[in-house]
Formats: C-alpha cells, structure tokens, sequence
C-alpha cells in the first residue's frame, strides 16, 4: 500500500521548496525512509516534464508513477503522483551517493550554519546503454563554472559509429552538453554536470557522466566541498523500516522489466537477518509481488501485523 499521510516520527523534515531540490533533517541518522508521497493537480499549461521538474522529479521516476497520465497534456485538474518518497540506499551516509539504478543523486552533508545533519536529493541522468555510469567510489576533485567540454576519444569514436562528427571541444555557451557548472571526479573522463538538455534528467542518455537539471548543479556546486567522496551504486530492490512498517522499493531495468521475484525475496531475507530485532509484523507475500509487478519505484508498505512470513512461504 501507499502511505500518503505525513509522517509523526520526526525522522526527516522537509525543508525545500518547488523548483529546488528536496532537503531533509536527519535527526536519526539511521533513518531508512525519508519524504511523503503526494498528488498534485494539473493546470492546462502543464506538460508532465513541467510537474517532474518543478516537483524535484526525474523523467522516468514520474512517468512510471504515472502510467495513464499524457505526457505532453495531462488536462487540468489531473490528479498526478509525485512519488517523493524514497528508501535510502544501502550505502556510506557520507558525502554523495549516487544510485544508478533509480536515476537519484543523495548528498549527505552538514547545514553550514547550524551543523544539523542533512540530506539533499536530486533526480539525474545517466549514462546510456553502452556508455553505462560507472560502480564504485570516487572523490570531487575541482568545480568548473562555464566548462568547456573535451570529450574523451571514446565519445568521439561513439558519435562517429552513429554518422554525427563530434570536434574536440565544445566551448561554453547554450550548446555545451556540460551546462554552466561541472564537479571534476578522480575517475577519468566522469563529471556530475549540468546540460542544456534538461528533459534528459532522469534517463539513460549520457556519454556515462551524471546530469542534473540546470537549478540543481548550480545549488548543488557551492555545497559540495573538493575531496568530497561520491559512491556509485546500484541497487534496484531497496527495503527500510519507518514507524514499524516495512516499506519496499523496486525499480525497473533498463528495458522497462522488474527484478525476479526470488531475487527481490532473497534481498528480503538478508535485510531481515542483517537488521536485528524487527516489529511482531508479517511481510504480506501479495504486496511483495504487486510492488515487484509494478516495479515502478515508488515505495510501498509490505508489513502487516501478523508476525514474520518464513522463509518457507515463498
């Protein structure tokens, strides 16, 4: 089921509003579940991309969340899911991190002024099938405002194998896939960036660097420090535990197909093992399978009250 009430817990606390990036208090820094899923309505002007961006939304994660909605006119006063709700990666609180499998930047950083712990969220764009984002760890390592870009013989040789030219550099200006401002990453060849193409954000499009909407590389490269550390992953199946219930999220491949149920029930056992005691609630086996069905990344609870599903069940 979809959880639309606000939270009571005060794990997280909203802070951002439309049109920049969604920020939250960590008052528990071993959160698993931050934001609330809402419905916005239409107006007659709006495309979808218009809510997704305007709303901290990638393409891909509102289009899912939408399926029945029309991309170019969704009507005013339709009702249109903003799934802005997300279990955190199983990863370093510490720094970036970056999950490629759901297309979503996370900074984990310290408010300038108070020390509070925050967690800011941005929607990217990823590299495409054959240029894929890369897994593993890196670090910021300078920050380029106005970037020239200076592609990499690999991309070069990319565009040729599909007839385009690509010259070996494009200065700044409205044509630069680069955008106005660029973090420099340790690993060759790899920016977090901008771009002058900003209904990309959310897709598999990159040359394998990371996009995001111009508003949030323009925010994101004053907070971020040099030698701040960025981890890749990918992590497609993500469970956390918020107010004693279990919430799962499941995001599809790149050709629209979920994971395997065994394999979602198997990510299930290990996060049941590796996360101690847990609440007398049962893992309800048909929401386990209508989210995997869906696989449309929104999270949703598969607790109920009963006591723990056995392995034997499923």
């Amino acid at each position: 089921m979809i959880r639309y009430a606000l939270s009571t817990l005060g794990l997280c606390l909203l802070l951002a509003t439309p049109a920049a990036a969604s920020t939250y208090i960590m008052d528990d820094l071993e959160a698993m579940v931050v934001g609330e899923i809402h419905i916005e309505h239409a107006r007659r002007s709006d495309t979808l991309m218009d809510i997704a961006r305007w709303l901290n939304m990638g393409y891909r994660e509102i289009r899912r969340a939408n399926p029945e909605v029309d991309l170019w006119i969704p009507g005013e006063g339709t009702q249109v899911l903003i799934p802005s709700m997300w279990v955190l990666p199983d990863a370093p609180r510490d720094g970036i991190v970056i999950n490629r499998a759901e297309k979503r930047l996370y900074y984990f950083h310290n408010d300038s002024e108070t020390g509070q712990r925050l967690m800011t969220t941005h929607p990217i764009g990823i590299g495409r099938q054959g240029r894929e984002t890369p897994i593993g760890s890196a670090q910021v390592i300078a920050k380029l405002d106005n970037p020239a870009w200076y592609p990499t013989q690999g991309v070069i040789d990319d565009y040729a194998s599909r007839g385009q030219q690509l010259p070996r550099m494009i200065p700044p200006g409205p044509d630069n896939p680069l955008g106005e401002h660029a973090m420099v990453l340790d690993l060759p060849g790899y920016l977090i960036h901008g771009t002058h193409r900003p209904d990309g954000v959310g897709m598999r499009v990159s040359q394998g660097c990371v996009r995001l909407y111009p508003e949030h590389i323009r925010e994101l490269i004053h907070k971020v420090p040099l030698g701040t550390p960025v981890h890749f992953v990918d992590q497609p199946i993500k469970l956390g535990l918020r107010a004693g219930e279990i919430y799962l999220e499941v995001h599809a491949d790149a050709d629209g197909q979920g994971p395997d149920l065994g394999e979602v029930w198997t990510v299930i056992d290990r996060w049941l093992s590796n996360n101690g005691p847990m609440p007398a609630s049962l893992i309800e086996r048909r929401e386990v399978e209508q989210v995997v069905e869906r696989a449309d990344g929104v999270p949703r609870v598969i607790s109920g009250q009963d006591g723990w599903v056995q392995r034997s069940e499923h």
